[in-house]
């Protein structure tokens, strides 16, 4: 053969050897496919994805949308519940070498723990000045109005009754009539009936041992918690993670309704709230008329950490309830409760504002405490 022509046919099949060999593609810029597993060793990550409900799926959601270093996964214990859920919290380290102490962050009603308004930018910003902060998922109930629907009777159920159809019902009611009103002497294939039932009786009765069940033991009661309870362990066990990270100084902020569930919380261990090493932070609360009427059913008599409620001035009725639980602190003697007028709005002035006067706020009544190196 022409070794012109060896050479050109070798140089023609390097290339198709080199595509080859690196799968014919660059790169792929699609995430790889998580596959579902019996067990998994990682910590951080969920054991199965499996039966889940609404509020699972949205936080696995949410998981994929922020980075895979400010993500980690609470084991939750709900009382009387059996096996262990996992609650997605968005943590961030602090930025500076001393660390201040940890925020921990309570979104509204219909929100997620990465809210773009105050929720996000207040976990993303007060790093920067030394804090941890840990944005928690709540349990909230997500109701979904089914509109009314009023659907016409379906034609194929309606029947015409016509003159035949008249004269066929009629005779079939006069033979029924008729078979009914007919004497029957079945006597001896009722007694027959009766003789072999009862053999089988007594048979049955003969094989059968009698057994002792204990069904206290054996059988399990399980009991429905609400959607508040269950933040109750959510916020538990949230805490419990920021001690594990050697965090004393712990400042906790609510937005809108999230509010009473911190104070669910602070009404258990009121008493044990010295003044330094916690601080409330509420923006915009919505309270239940049990803690909106009456502050100190949440903190006792005497209530010495600081407290820094926000309302929007803006608004007649914020400021009015406002106005309501100023008084109730007052009767309350709650020591280090402030109040702060802000219009707030969702404008990126505005919020930049209000971030700015929380976190001077914690850095001045709540004052960083020591705390361990993170690893």
């Amino acid at each position: 053969m022409n070794t012109k022509f060896i050479y050109l046919l070798v140089l023609l099949a390097c290339p198709l050897i080199g595509m080859a060999e690196s799968g014919g593609t660059k790169g792929n810029s699609e995430p790889p496919t998580i596959k579902q597993e019996t067990s998994n060793t990682n910590k951080d990550t969920p054991d199965r994805v499996g039966a889940l409900n609404e509020k699972q799926i949205n936080q696995l959601a949410l998981s994929k949308e922020v980075k895979p270093k400010e993500i980690t996964w609470l084991d939750v214990n709900y009382s009387r519940e059996e096996g262990v859920s996992k609650v997605l919290a968005l943590t961030e380290k602090p930025k500076l070498p001393d660390a201040q102490g940890a925020v921990l962050l309570l979104h509204d009603k219909g929100q997620h723990a990465d809210w773009p308004y105050l929720i996000r930018p207040l976990r993303q910003y007060l790093p920067d000045s030394g804090w941890f902060t840990l944005s928690l998922s709540l349990p909230y109930e997500s109701k979904r109005n089914v509109p009314d629907r009023s659907l016409l009777g379906k034609n194929n159920d309606n029947a015409t009754l016509t003159d035949a159809l008249r004269l066929k019902l009629q005779y079939n009611s006069s033979a029924k009539t008729a078979l009914a009103n007919k004497p029957i002497d079945n006597t001896e294939q009722i007694k027959a009936e009766q003789k072999s039932e009862t053999a089988s009786v007594d048979e049955e009765t003969k094989s059968e041992t009698p057994v002792d069940i204990n069904l206290a033991e054996k059988q399990k009661v399980k009991s429905t918690l609400t959607d508040e309870a269950k933040a109750e362990f959510n916020i538990q066990a949230a805490l419990d993670y920021i001690h594990q990270q050697g965090y004393q100084n712990i400042i906790i902020v609510t937005y809108g309704s999230a509010a009473n569930l911190a104070l669910n919380h602070i009404k258990e261990i009121a008493s044990q709230i010295s003044s330094k090493g916690f601080a409330l932070v509420m923006v915009d609360p919505i309270l239940k008329a049990e803690y909106q009427n009456d502050l100190e059913s949440a903190f006792g008599k005497g209530f010495k950490a600081p407290i820094l409620d926000i309302f929007n001035s803006a608004d007649l009725d914020s400021k009015a309830q406002a106005t309501e639980r100023k008084s109730s602190a007052v009767v309350a003697k709650t020591e280090q409760y402030m109040q702060l007028n802000l219009i707030t709005n969702n404008a990126a002035t505005s919020q930049l504002g209000l971030l700015r006067r929380i976190r001077f706020w914690i850095e001045r009544y709540a004052p960083g405490m020591s705390a361990t190196e993170l690893k």
